[in-house]
C-alpha cells in the first residue's frame, strides 16, 4: 500500500495539482490531516542527508600533501583521513576526528586534585575555638565589572570596597570584645557580574559591563581569598556558596578555586555544594543563605523541613539571609517573618548603573555584619558603610584585642 503522505505530497506537487483541500477530497482524507502529512514530508525531505559520493584521492595527492593542508587549517593531527577530492588546487578532505578519551567533569577532578596537593600549608596564629558568638559578615551584590553610572567605580575600587568592607566588620568585633566562636562566610550572591563570555547573565540576559568576564572571575577570587585570610587570623571560617541570578556558573567555579586553595588551611572550610541554599545551626538558631531570585520568602518554611533536616529541629529561631531584592525598610534594610521565618534582605553593596538609574531602583551601598549567640540566639545586625571608611585597616590595628576565652 502507497505511503499516503506521499501521494498526497506528489499529488499535491506545490499547488500544481489544485489546493490542498481538493487534493484531500481526491484521496478521502480529511483536510487538516492532509495538510500536515505534507508538511511532514516535505520536512522529511528537507531533512534527509544524500550520501556524499565515494571520496577519490587522485594518485598525485600524498596524505602527507594532505596532512600540510590540515595543519594549516588548525585541524587536530589525530583525525583519520578517510578521502579527498581535489578541484583546481581546492582540497576537500574529508576526516573523521578521534573520541575524547575523558569527559569534562573528569578532567575538572583531575585538576582539581592536583590543586588540592599543590595548595600551599598556611601558617596562622593560634585562634580561639571556643567563643560565644558566630559572626557572618555578608557582603552581597557587588557585581564587579558592573558599570556604573559616573563610570568611577572600577574593577579594582569595587575589590577595594569588598575588603575595606571585611576589614569593618573585624574592626567592630575587636572594638566591641565580641567572642567569636567561627565565621559563617556567604560567597557568591551575584559577586559577578555575567556568567558568560557574551556579556550575559545566566538567563542570557545582556548586561553592561566594564571589562571582561575573565577579569570578573579574577578579581572576585582575589577579593574573597585574601577575605578568608583574613577572617581566618580571628577565628576558625565556614565558607558557604550561595550561587545569584548573575553569576550561578561563575560562583560555582570561585567555590571549586576556594575549595582547591584552602584545602589544607586548618580553620577553613569550603561548602561549594550543588545546592543553591546552604543551611547551618548555631546554637536555637537555624540559618538559611540563598540569593533569594527563585524561592519567596513565604516558601522558606517549607523550605527548611524538606531540605534542612534534623539540622532544624528543635530550633527557636529561624533566620533567612538574602540579597537581590534589597528592599528599604526598618532601620537599614528588610527584615520581615513569614510563617514564623525571619527574612533579613542584605544591601547591595554595588553603584547603580543606566538600567537601575533610569527605573529609580536605589538604595544605601552597604554590608552588614550579623552576630549570633550560641546560646541566646540573633545577637545584632551591624551595617558597614565601605566608601565612607577610608582608614578601616588603620581602626582595625588599633582597636582592642579580642578578649581570651577560657
Amino acid at each position: 500500500m502507497p505511503d499516503i503522505a506521499a501521494t498526497l505530497y506528489h499529488d499535491y506537487d506545490e499547488g500544481n495539482g489544485g489546493t490542498i483541500r481538493e487534493v484531500a477530497r481526491r484521496h478521502g482524507v480529511n483536510y487538516n490531516t492532509a495538510r500536515r502529512l505534507i508538511a511532514e514530508y516535505r520536512n522529511s525531505l528537507a531533512n534527509a542527508q544524500p550520501a556524499p559520493p565515494d571520496p577519490v584521492v587522485p594518485a598525485d595527492v600524498t596524505e602527507e600533501t594532505l596532512r600540510r593542508v590540515l595543519r594549516e587549517h588548525g585541524i587536530d593531527r589525530a583525525a583519520a583521513i578517510s578521502g579527498a577530492w581535489v578541484k583546481d588546487g581546492e582540497y576537500s578532505i574529508y576526516v573523521r576526528m578521534p573520541e575524547p578519551d575523558l569527559r569534562i567533569d573528569e578532567v575538572m577532578d583531575r585538576h582539581i586534585k592536583r590543586l588540592q596537593a599543590a595548595a600551599p600549608a598556611y601558617r596562622v596564629p593560634t585562634v580561639r575555638i571556643s567563643g560565644a558568638y558566630t559572626v557572618v559578615p555578608q557582603v552581597y551584590d557587588l557585581h564587579l565589572g558592573k558599570l556604573a553610572v559616573d563610570e568611577t567605580h572600577t574593577l579594582a575600587r569595587q575589590v577595594e570596597d569588598y575588603l575595606r568592607a571585611i576589614d569593618g566588620m573585624l574592626a567592630f568585633v575587636k572594638q566591641r570584645g565580641y567572642d567569636v566562636s567561627r565565621f559563617i562566610f556567604p560567597v557568591g550572591n551575584d559577586l559577578m557580574h555575567v556568567d558568560t563570555m557574551h556579556g550575559t547573565t545566566t538567563k542570557g540576559t545582556p548586561v553592561e559591563s566594564s571589562t571582561s568576564p575573565l577579569n570578573m572571575f579574577d578579581a572576585a577570587l582575589e577579593a574573597t581569598h585574601e577575605a578568608i585570610r583574613r577572617l581566618a587570623t580571628v577565628a576558625p571560617v565556614d565558607v558557604v556558596s550561595v550561587p545569584g541570578n548573575h553569576d550561578y556558573l561563575m560562583s560555582y567555579c570561585l567555590a571549586k578555586a576556594l575549595e582547591a586553595s584552602f584545602a589544607r588551611h586548618p580553620h577553613v572550610t569550603v561548602d561549594a555544594g550543588h545546592n543553591p541554599r546552604k543551611y547551618r545551626r548555631v546554637g536555637p538558631t537555624a540559618l538559611a543563605f540563598q540569593h533569594g531570585h527563585a524561592v519567596k520568602a513565604s516558601a522558606m518554611a517549607g523550605q527548611f523541613l524538606m531540605e534542612a533536616g534534623e539540622l532544624v529541629a528543635g530550633a527557636r529561631y529561624y533566620v533567612v539571609m538574602q540579597g537581590h531584592l534589597h528592599r528599604q525598610g526598618g532601620v537599614y534594610h528588610a527584615v520581615t517573618e513569614d510563617n514564623g521565618v525571619q527574612v533579613r534582605t542584605i544591601p547591595s553593596l554595588c553603584k547603580a548603573d543606566q538600567y537601575h538609574l533610569l527605573r529609580g531602583y536605589g538604595a544605601a551601598r552597604a554590608a552588614e555584619l550579623h552576630l549570633f549567640h550560641c546560646e541566646y540566639g540573633p545577637a545584632g545586625i551591624f551595617p558597614v558603610f565601605p566608601h565612607e571608611l577610608p582608614d578601616t585597616q588603620e581602626q582595625a590595628d588599633t582597636a582592642a584585642p579580642l578578649r581570651a576565652v577560657a
